[in-house]
């Protein structure tokens, strides 16, 4: 169904013709200046060019032929030749009347199914969410709906933390306290127990007692950091004990957010690109993306415009261990390579994120 510009411009650009001006020139938009009129015309002065008159005498003729259209309340050319028009109470009442019968109200479909992807959520596995999750949840929920409505094939991707330093230093803590799982047997084949030798309840209480551990001890938080590196690295017992930190995290989000109505259409988390990072990792040293510096990989984001020191993305650190900034582009990677008809990546997160999405 046609907009009100589009009408508009169907009358205004008929009148043009009719002139013997181009009808391309005809153009409607919502005015820049609502305190003086609701839309305007600009096309006088590019017609002027054309047919080598004044464009406030061009201007004045279309303003005689809109004159005569009861759908105009009031037609005013202002400055060298622009038309400034104002609707008629009915016929406003009459617009909004035939978008009343539309299920679209008039909103024209833009996406032709092209993908875009609304990355929002962000839960962090093995831990408890909060009442700021809500705010992620509506706006992202909303954007996608905005988003389907216009067209497109809108993915909400609930992209989960579950690859960092947390994960290590839950397993080394679950390690201290049960050295005898079969877990942390280096020599242990398998198969490892199908159900996790823990609840829910107590993965969400033994995260915060290890990061407080790792924060007033040293010698913890390296230990948290090579279990995090051995993660990564594929190391079969920490990798079987994620999985259950995974399944038991799931069911739990699912829980909580399936009474708002809320759902996902991608479960994946920065792990779920693990297996691409070597192959990027190793493009990324071939086209000299990124250096290295005191044992870590980094990439110099820096630019010479910047309006305040901007320091760069550690790519792994000195451990090998990957990073946010890894599995971002890791994700970025993934999803262009898995979705060809991608056109667009929202990110729904809060100011604290600034600096990340800046590199």
């Amino acid at each position: 169904m046609a907009t009100i510009t589009d009408i508009l411009t169907q009358i205004v650009s008929k009148i043009f013709g009719d002139l013997g001006l181009p009808t391309d020139l005809g153009v409607v938009r919502v005015s820049d200046r609502p305190d003086l009129c609701q839309f305007q015309c600009n096309g006088a002065m590019a017609a002027a060019k054309t047919a080598k008159r004044n464009p406030r005498d061009i201007a004045s003729d279309i303003k005689k032929a809109l004159d005569q259209n009861d759908k105009f309340e009031k037609i005013e050319i202002a400055g060298p030749g622009f038309i400034n028009i104002d609707l008629s109470f009915q016929a406003i009442a009459d617009i909004i009347g035939s978008l009343a019968k539309d299920d679209r109200f008039g909103i024209a479909s833009h996406g032709n199914d092209k993908t875009i992807i609304l990355d929002y959520g962000g839960m962090n596995v093995a831990k408890a969410m909060h009442v700021g999750h809500l705010r992620s949840l509506a706006i992202g929920t909303c954007l996608k709906n905005i988003h389907r409505f216009m067209g497109y094939n809108a993915l909400g991707d609930i992209h989960m933390g579950d690859w960092g330093l947390q994960m290590g230093q839950i397993i080394s803590e679950f390690e201290q306290r049960n050295p005898d799982w079969s877990y942390f047997d280096e020599n242990f084949e398998g198969p490892y127990p199908e159900d996790p030798p823990f609840s829910y309840d107590e993965l969400e209480a033994i995260y915060p007692q290890a990061s407080q551990a790792c924060k007033h001890d040293p010698k913890r938080l390296e230990i948290a950091q090579k279990a995090t590196a051995d993660l990564q690295s594929g190391r079969a017992g920490y990798v079987a004990l994620w999985q259950h930190f995974m399944t038991l995290s799931i069911e739990d989000i699912k829980k909580n957010i399936e009474p708002f109505g809320v759902c996902f259409d991608i479960w994946k988390g920065e792990a779920s690109v693990n297996h691409l990072i070597p192959e990027i990792t190793a493009d990324l040293k071939a086209k000299k993306v990124i250096q290295q510096s005191d044992g870590a990989w980094i990439i110099p984001v820096a630019q010479d415009d910047d309006k305040q020191e901007i320091p760069p993305l550690i790519y792994l650190n000195s451990r090998g261990a990957q990073t946010y900034g890894t599995t971002d582009i890791g994700t970025i990677y993934d999803r262009i390579k898995q979705y060809p008809d991608i056109v667009g990546m929202i990110y729904e997160t809060d100011q604290r994120q600034t600096l990340h999405f800046e590199q």
